[in-house]
């Protein structure tokens, strides 16, 4: 009775093979992306600990700012999905150009507050040093940020008709490139100058620039000369479109925003050197860099499944199957959490291993080891909060996914700032450190998890969609005359 359980459960639709099918080439897309980051700070930790912290901190700064419009453009997704669900491949190609010319639009304003965001590592008391170095990779990365967004609204191409092997296809090999890159333009071989932390910014610029053309050439053939999806003729302003994208996508961009900013000030809140007396600054930042850094390969691959359920849900959406897609987000939601236990146990058990690529060239051996502890008990923090991260991904993904993104909005918008808040109130009256800092992220995941999981149950969300209803009743009546 248990095989026969574990067949169905494994073939049926929206079951464990079709899920993953669609989202093992996205973890393993997302994991490519995790060991990009990984390879940049570890060289870079290799080249100076500093460089490595402030290539993350401003990272985070650079996230923060590009997240709403990213997350906008990516989703382009759910409108692929659902329609290619309903059955109007035409219609695929304009809302691509939607995203695309949103993301070209907002590429002068980066250049335009540009002088003024690096006084943010400033205000933050960071050592002078380090801010300096922080605004200098910051000034470079800048130059990727219209490219980035346009990339995800390109990308949707794919994902929203489930070939997400594409993406991962040319995501391994921007990663191949950006760590080759990173090797001669950090350490001066091959005949490139030792740029250090600026090589690692003008390396992660270069590959999201190859990123781009590749995905655009891959969408252009894969279009053919019979324009089968619309990408040619739609290759103009559609402002009705344009305007339903902007609606449900800028809700979507808002909780990305809001939860990357929560999470930036929480980061330069622990480099701050202001509260030194507490335990923060320069060695509580690099501790902090190194734990978030291996998190990462948990976090990215079930971000990458939750891709997946957006993919799958939109699609179930736009064929009025909603119980197939609440199927879908629950299958995922197994994976998930399994991967995340695997990750789990070797953050308690082993974190030591993991260790020894930041240890094995660091500049100062003596240093890394002073950190070396209290990294061990900042990945005992993320073992704590890995399970709720995975139920935060997957329901929010799925939300989403149905168009339920003004909700997902509004909580973000009153939970987020429980983080930085809540972490200062207790650095600034009681006197609390990291550990305390830490422990109000993992209580704030737990939340987060909470709260979705309950709107993800009540189901309200199951009669929701995103693109045109009169699309997806019509599709309905098509199929159901083809039975008779």
């Amino acid at each position: 009775m248990l095989t026969i359980f574990h067949k169905q459960w494994w073939t049926r639709d929206c079951g464990g093979l079709e899920v993953m099918r669609l989202a093992v080439p996205m973890v393993i897309s997302a994991g490519s992306i995790s060991l990009m980051t990984f390879t940049d700070r570890v060289f870079l930790m290799w080249f100076h600990k500093d460089a490595m912290t402030a290539s993350m901190q401003a990272g985070l700064f650079f996230w923060m700012l590009l997240s709403l419009p990213h997350a906008t453009a990516a989703y382009t997704n759910t409108f692929v999905a659902q329609y290619n669900g309903c059955g109007h491949h035409e219609r695929i190609g304009p809302v691509v150009w939607q995203g695309i010319f949103f993301s070209f639009l907002l590429m002068p304003f980066y250049f335009v507050v540009e002088p003024w965001i690096g006084l943010a590592f400033e205000m933050f008391g960071h050592d002078p040093f380090l801010a300096g170095m922080e605004r200098s990779y910051l000034k470079i990365v800048l130059w990727s940020a219209g490219v980035s967004i346009a990339s995800e609204a390109v990308a949707s191409f794919f994902y929203g008709r489930g070939k997400m092997h594409v993406v991962m296809n040319v995501n391994l090999v921007c990663v191949f490139l950006n760590a080759g890159l990173d090797w001669c333009m950090i350490f001066g071989h091959m005949g490139f100058p030792a740029w250090g932390l600026e090589g690692a910014a003008v390396a992660t610029v270069l590959s999201q620039w190859v990123r781009l053309m590749i995905l655009l050439g891959l969408v252009a053939w894969e279009n053919g000369r019979g324009d089968r999806f619309g990408f040619l003729r739609g290759c103009r302003f559609d402002f009705p479109l344009l305007g339903r994208l902007l609606y449900f996508g800028l809700a979507s961009g808002v909780q990305v925003f809001s939860d990357a900013t929560a999470f930036t000030i929480f980061v330069l809140l622990i480099g701050s050197e202001s509260f030194a007396g507490s335990g923060l600054g320069k060695q509580a930042a690099n501790a902090s860099s190194i734990a978030f850094t291996l998190n990462m390969f948990t976090f990215l691959p079930i971000v990458g499944t939750g891709i997946a359920v957006t993919t799958l849900v939109g699609n179930r959406i736009g064929h009025k199957q909603p119980d197939l897609a609440q199927r879908a987000t629950v299958t995922a939601l197994v994976l998930a959490v399994v991967y995340s236990a695997f990750f789990g146990m070797i953050y308690l058990l082993a974190p030591g291993f993991l260790l020894q690529a930041f240890e094995i060239y660091a500049e100062n051996p003596v240093e890394f080891e002073a950190i070396r502890p209290l990294t061990i008990h900042l990945l005992w923090f993320v073992a704590l909060y890995l399970f709720f991260d995975a139920l935060t991904i997957i329901f929010s993904s799925a939300l989403k996914g149905a168009g339920d993104t003004t909700f997902v909005m509004i909580t973000t918008c009153l939970i987020v700032p429980l983080l930085p808040v809540l972490s200062f109130a207790g650095i600034y009256f009681a006197g609390f450190g990291l550990y305390w800092c830490w422990s109000v992220l993992a209580g704030w995941v737990i939340i987060f998890a909470a709260v979705f999981w309950q709107r993800f149950r009540r189901g309200k969300w199951k009669k929701m969609q995103v693109i045109e209803r009169e699309m997806i009743e019509n599709q309905v009546l098509v199929e159901n005359n083809c039975l008779y």
